[in-house]
């Protein structure tokens, strides 16, 4: 089990380590609004007891347990795919014990609109799971 970072709003965690520069990056994106004005509530966290664990593993780890034991319905991993690829797509691991979608990709830009939607109850994880392109990454609506 890994444990959850306790943090005041969503967690961005940082699992990877082989690039500063792509994490700083990363920050200043996810942080920065949309064009529309939407700021994403997240905090950036760095665990390095995911180093070295694939996604199945990391979202595996985490446990399901929102709202009965933590405060946020997901966390956002930066993991070696998200490093690795060119659009950097972070991991969306589902917290909710009520709800069994799992783990989807998504683009930096993206994690506004997912955060802000599931923190307000306004989408549902599956909302955002079932819009990902076929590669698995959730690019928008």
């Amino acid at each position: 089990m890994i444990a959850l970072p306790e943090t005041w709003c969503v967690p961005v965690v940082r699992g990877d380590f082989r690039d500063d520069g792509v994490w700083e990056r990363l920050k200043q994106e996810i942080a920065s609004p949309t064009d529309e004005g939407f700021v994403a509530g997240v905090e950036f966290v760095e665990d390095r007891a995911l180093i070295g664990l694939g996604a199945v593993a990391i979202a595996a780890g985490y446990p399901r347990a929102y709202p009965g034991r933590y405060r946020h319905p997901v966390v956002f991993v930066v993991d070696a795919v998200t490093v690795a690829m060119p659009e950097h797509p972070l991991l969306v691991v589902n917290l909710n014990e009520g709800v069994g979608t799992g783990p989807f990709r998504a683009l930096p830009r993206q994690v506004q609109s997912i955060e802000n939607n599931l923190s307000i109850a306004n989408m549902d994880f599956f909302e955002f799971a079932r819009a990902t392109d076929p590669d698995g990454v959730f690019r928008g609506f």
